[in-house]
């Protein structure tokens, strides 16, 4: 018997539940077995061939099965699996002026690549996650499936991902993803609303997606969207009358 970690996008499909169990003898087994007896997960994880979506990143008790055998990772009683969906980006979102400094100052470092990171609340906590663009590396593995490099798009470091899911399960919930564009505007780009949407859907429902651009190494300007029911539509940063052009 496997353990399986639903993430929060995912449960509307599960009634909720946040870990199933199966006692499938692979990864792509337990999929099968996931999607036969929970259908709306069919679609959220894999695509119609059957491979697991460019967003979303699975593991085997820690472990992305990237590094393993993929789907075809034999597991054992007791194994733990992990489904994580990429973030790429409620209620009207709220920086703190530390936190919008530090978007802003992680955005100037990482130049000319794009920066990432989340925001989680529980409460009236807040934890911002600074993390790293792994999107070089998949662009290098894979320029096929990962046309972009970090300059022009950014996927969240697996073992990022994988704090971002340990807080979860301790009641934290993603409030705030944010990410720069280099040499380019504020807006929500194609790309971004494509991964923040899985089976048109959005990934983080009440979640804000904060862009910071930056041209030639300083910022230009921040805003800030989140899903209104149909698309993404820019909100106002309630810090804005302390940065430029937000």
């Amino acid at each position: 018997m496997v353990t399986v970690y639903i993430p929060t996008p995912f449960r509307r499909a599960t009634a909720q539940r946040d870990r199933v169990e199966s006692t499938a003898a692979d990864v792509g087994a337990v999929l099968d077995d996931l999607e036969r007896t929970y259908g709306g997960l069919k679609g959220l994880v894999r695509n119609e061939q059957g491979q697991v979506h460019a967003h979303v990143a699975i593991y085997v008790n820690g472990e992305a099965i990237d590094s393993l055998s993929g789907l075809a990772t034999r597991l054992k009683d007791g194994d733990e699996i992990a489904i994580i969906p990429a973030l790429a980006g409620g209620r009207p979102v709220i920086l703190t002026p530390e936190e919008r400094d530090a978007i802003r100052s992680q955005a100037t470092e990482e130049y000319p690549n794009e920066s990432c990171g989340v925001i989680l609340t529980r409460g009236s906590e807040r934890r911002l996650l600074r993390c790293r663009n792994a999107q070089n590396e998949l662009h290098a593995r894979d320029p096929q499936r990962y046309p972009r490099d970090a300059r022009t798009a950014y996927y969240i470091d697996p073992k990022d991902l994988l704090r971002i899911g340990d807080l979860e399960r301790e009641g934290f919930a993603v409030a705030v993803i944010y990410h720069s564009h280099v040499d380019a505007g504020a807006y929500f780009s194609e790309t971004d609303r494509r991964q923040a949407l899985v089976g048109g859907e959005p990934t983080y429902p009440a979640a804000v997606y904060v862009v910071t651009a930056v041209v030639a190494g300083q910022v230009d300007a921040m805003a800030a969207f989140r899903w209104n029911g149909v698309d993404f539509g820019r909100v106002e940063i309630p810090v804005e009358s302390e940065t430029k052009d937000e």
